[in-house]
C-alpha cells in the first residue's frame, strides 16, 4: 500500500501537471470506487477547477472551486495522465477529461480505492479520526507519551495505527525502528522518553527522506506520473538480508498481522523486571546477589526515596509543606511522618503523590541506560507500579524468617508482627507476580533461585 512518502510523491507530481486545470467531463466505469451517487458526484465535479493539493494521512485532498475531492488510494490505486488516443485499460475505473485535452485516469487493479466529496474545511475535521500528521508540531512528546503511557499494543503496531500518527505504513515503520534501535514487539507504554524523541526525529528524517526521492518503489506501486521512487535503495532492514552495522542476519517475524524485519542484535528487546518481596522477605539480599555477584545494575527505589528526603532534595521543601506537622526547628521530622503514614492511608497517599513522580523521573534515566533494567520496588503492588514493568519476581519467607529479618533490622517482635499484619496478602502478590521465590532455605538456594528466574525471562524475551 502507498505510504506517506508515495501518497506525497503522487500529489506533488498532479500539482504541477493538471494544478487550475477545469474538468469538461467525467465518465464513471466502476461505481463502487465513488462513495456516492453517480449522477451527483459528476454534477458536482464537472465545471470544477483543481485549485489547491493537499495530503492528510494517506489520503488525496484535492480543493476545487467550491468542493474538496477526497482519494483515498488503498492498495493499488494509481493515477495516469494521458491524452484520448490511448486505448482505455480494464482497470481504469474513473476518467476525468480536462480542458487541455489530456485525461487523469484513476487505475486500480484490485478496486479498493475509493472517492467522496466534502465541503471546504481548512482543518480537515472530517478526518478526526487520524493521528497527528508526523511533520506536525502537535505529534511531540507530551501527546506521545499520553497515547503510550497505558498501551499495552507493540510499538510496530501503534505506529501502523492512523489514529496514533497518520500516514506510516509497514515500509517506514521498520525503518523508523531501526533507527530507533528498538524491537518491534517493545510494548508501548515501555517506550521511554528518549526512545519517544528518537522516534519523532525518526519519522520525520525518513519520511522527508523518502519523499525528496519520490517514495520507495516495492513490488507494483510506483507513482504512476513518470516518477518512480527510489529510496528502496536506502532501506536499512525492509526486506534486506544484512544489518548494514553490525553485518548480522535480519530477521523476518510477524508483529500484528504484518510481516516486520528487524536486526536481533541492533534492535535488542528492553526488558523491565522488578523485584518485590513480602517485608522480611530478603529481597534485599537478592539485590545485593543480582548486582555484585551477577553485575546487573539494580535500581534502588527505597535508596532513591531517602535521598529525595534529604534537605535540599527535589522531593523534600514538597514534603515539608504537605506535612508541617512533622516539622521541628526548621527541618523534617522523618520518625514522625513514618507514624502518619504508617497508621493514616489518605496521608500515605498524599505522600506517595508527591515522591512517586520524582522516583519514576529517576527509574526511566535508568531505563534509558539499561537493555535489561532491574528495579528494587518493596511496594510494587501496592503502588500499581507492576503495570510499568515486563515481570515481577516476588520473594515471599514465612513468618519466623521475616520477623528474624526484621529484628536484625532494629524492629521488637511486636513492631515486625504489626508491620507484617499491614502489608498486603502474601495470596494477593502471588496472584499478580510473574514469578516466585520462597525464600525459606538457605543462601545458596535463594542466589540459584534469582539465577533460575532471570535467566528464564530473558530467554522467553528472546
Amino acid at each position: 500500500m502507498p505510504e506517506l512518502p508515495e501518497v506525497q510523491t503522487v500529489l506533488d507530481t498532479l500539482e504541477r501537471k493538471i494544478k487550475n486545470r477545469k474538468i469538461i467531463n467525467i465518465d464513471v466505469l466502476y461505481k463502487p470506487i465513488i462513495d456516492l451517487d453517480e449522477d451527483v458526484f459528476k454534477s458536482k465535479m464537472i465545471g470544477q477547477h483543481f485549485r489547491h493539493f493537499k495530503r492528510r494521512g494517506k489520503y488525496l485532498l484535492f480543493e476545487m472551486d467550491d468542493i474538496t475531492f477526497v482519494s483515498h488510494l488503498r492498495m493499488e490505486g494509481k493515477y495516469f495522465i494521458l491524452d484520448d488516443k490511448t486505448p482505455i485499460s480494464k482497470h481504469d475505473h474513473v476518467i476525468f477529461y480536462l480542458d487541455d485535452n489530456t485525461q487523469l485516469r484513476y487505475n486500480d487493479v484490485r478496486k479498493f480505492g475509493r472517492m467522496e466529496l466534502i465541503d471546504i474545511d481548512k482543518n480537515y475535521k472530517v478526518f478526526k479520526e487520524l493521528g497527528p500528521e508526523p511533520f506536525s508540531d502537535d505529534f511531540n512528546l507530551i501527546y506521545c507519551k499520553n497515547y503510550l503511557i497505558n498501551n499495552n499494543a507493540p510499538i510496530k503496531q501503534i505506529l501502523l495505527n492512523q489514529s496514533f500518527v497518520a500516514g506510516i505504513g509497514n515500509i517506514y515503520a521498520d525503518e523508523i525502528l531501526y533507527y530507533m534501535k528498538t524491537n518491534p514487539n517493545t510494548i508501548g507504554k515501555n517506550i521511554t522518553d528518549g526512545d519517544i524523541k528518537k522516534m519523532i526525529k525518526g519519522c520525520r528524517l525518513i519520511l522527508s527522506e523518502a519523499i525528496k526521492k519520490g517514495g520507495t518503489t516495492i513490488r507494483s506501486y510506483t507513482s504512476s506520473l513518470g516518477v518512480t521512487g527510489r529510496f528502496q535503495l536506502d532501506l536499512k532492514v525492509h526486506t534486506k538480508e544484512k544489518c548494514p552495522k553490525c553485518k548480522g542476519d535480519i530477521k523476518k517475524i510477524v508483529v500484528g498481522g504484518r510481516g516486520t524485519y528487524y536486526c536481533p542484535n541492533c534492535q535488542k528487546q528492553r526488558t523491565r523486571i522488578a523485584l518485590t518481596g513480602t517485608i522480611g522477605s530478603g529481597k534485599s539480599e537478592a539485590a545485593n546477589y543480582i548486582r555484585n555477584e551477577k553485575g546487573f545494575e539494580v535500581f534502588d527505589c527505597d535508596a532513591v526515596n531517602k535521598k529525595l528526603l534529604e534537605p535540599n532534595a527535589s522531593g523534600y521543601k514538597q514534603v515539608v509543606k504537605a506535612f508541617p506537622e512533622c516539622v521541628n526547628d526548621s527541618k523534617l521530622d522523618k520518625q514522625a511522618l513514618a507514624k502518619i503514614i504508617f497508621n493514616n492511608p489518605k496521608e500515605k497517599k498524599k505522600l506517595e503523590n508527591i515522591l512517586h513522580p520524582l522516583i519514576f523521573k529517576e527509574m526511566e534515566k535508568a531505563i534509558e541506560k539499561n537493555k535489561l533494567f532491574i528495579a528494587e520496588v518493596p511496594l510494587l503492588f501496592e503502588s500499581k507500579w507492576d503495570k510499568y514493568f515486563d515481570c515481577s519476581i516476588l520473594l515471599v519467607s514465612n513468618e519466623k524468617n521475616m520477623i528474624k529479618h526484621l529484628k536484625l533490622r532494629g524492629f521488637s517482635s511486636k513492631d515486625a508482627k504489626s508491620r507484617i499484619k499491614n502489608q498486603m496478602s502474601v495470596k494477593e502478590k502471588e496472584k499478580r507476580a510473574s514469578r516466585i521465590i520462597y525464600n525459606n532455605g538457605s543462601l545458596r538456594n535463594l542466589y540459584l533461585s534469582v539465577d533460575e528466574a532471570i535467566e528464564s525471562i530473558i530467554n522467553a524475551r528472546n
